[in-house]
């Protein structure tokens, strides 16, 4: 069920943090406060009774709502060096004393969450801390699609400031099981009125691994084929599916310090069959990019990728590539590339 659903007794502000930017490692805070912006605007159009936090944010600002609302970059730009993330709590406070007095719970959701780490000077902890302690009528979700990265996140901002007798839930979205997808697929289907064989039912079944997002996809895609009277090739919504890992991967390589030794680390793996030892793979990276690297290092790297999701640990010192085909095939074309251009 989606927040939108539950739309009823509930205020929502939304920052998909994805959207600050994906190509450098660091971004100023003046970009998160543009995103921020971007996204009280929103909430102000969504929420007519919301205007008195646009008048909040023109005040500290010294502009006129009405640039806000024109989201007039000319007359913002300098002005978002300004905004500190104490400033960005006071606006959720305004937020949740606009949902309390409108008799709602106001919902602050950050999504791809992982992102925040990238956003020099601003202070997660403060930000997290202020909420807790003083808008009791807000709950924060945060959500990502690489998991392990934002959780480090989590854990690093528990370690310096713990949240001491803060209640935290975590809810993991897992694989779907081959009866789960397909009956996944097939209600989906049905919803849109669209006929689909069971035989194509169950080859997207099998090459999407049970992965939610990448079943969404294929119904999606499939669908939209259908209605406006195309034919729905599998082939080539996997062609796309694989294209987006490769982009995902080629920034992931880029922001890294080791991108020839993670790409090595891919088709190494590729070259075992899919599935090996650390040995093995720590030799066959060698071999490849006639390196000495030792198999500490090459652990770190592995554990680093097993926590942006591109290789699975499956055992004791034994590592695979995933199961899921668009993933495999993009990391492996991103690797390819990526050592064929730098190498």
């Amino acid at each position: 069920m989606s927040l939108n659903e539950l739309s009823q007794g509930i205020l929502t502000f939304t920052m998909n943090l994805a959207r600050i930017g994906e190509e450098k490692k660091v971004y100023r805070l003046e970009e998160f406060s543009r995103l921020f912006v971007e996204n009280v605007k929103e909430f102000m159009e969504r929420y007519t009774f919301a205007g008195k936090i646009g008048r909040l944010l023109a005040n500290r600002l010294g502009v006129d709502p009405e640039v806000i609302l024109n989201l007039n970059w000319a007359q913002l730009g300098l002005k978002l060096r300004e905004i500190k993330t104490q400033d960005i709590n006071e606006f959720i406070r305004a937020m949740d004393s606009l949902a309390k007095d409108n008799r709602r719970t106001l919902v602050v959701f950050l999504d791809e969450f992982q992102y925040i780490k990238k956003v020099n000077n601003f202070d997660v902890g403060s930000f997290l801390h202020d909420i807790y302690d003083w808008c009791d009528n807000t709950v924060i979700i945060v959500s990502g699609s690489i998991v392990g990265v934002a959780e480090e996140v989590l854990k690093q901002v528990e370690a310096t400031k713990p949240f001491y007798g803060r209640k935290f839930f975590k809810v993991y979205l897992k694989t779907f099981t081959e009866e789960q997808s397909t009956d996944f697929l097939k209600k989906g289907f049905e919803q849109e009125g669209v006929r689909v064989e069971d035989v194509t039912i169950e080859r997207a079944v099998k090459l999407f691994d049970g992965i939610p997002g990448w079943l969404t996809l294929f119904g999606k895609e499939y669908t939209y084929s259908v209605k406006h009277g195309r034919k729905a090739d599998i082939k080539d919504i996997l062609k796309e599916a694989g294209k987006e890992v490769a982009i995902e991967f080629t920034r992931f390589l880029k922001n890294s310090s080791s991108p020839n030794r993670y790409s090595g680390i891919i088709l190494a793996i590729d070259r075992l069959g899919g599935k090996g030892k650390l040995s093995e793979i720590t030799q066959g990276l060698n071999v490849l990019l006639k390196d000495n690297a030792e198999e500490s290092r090459v652990k770190e790297l592995l554990d680093t990728l097993i926590s942006y999701g591109y290789i699975v640990k499956t055992g004791r010192g034994r590592y695979s590539l995933p199961n899921d085909t668009p993933t495999k095939i993009g990391i492996k074309h991103s690797a390819k590339k990526w050592l064929k251009t730098f190498s």
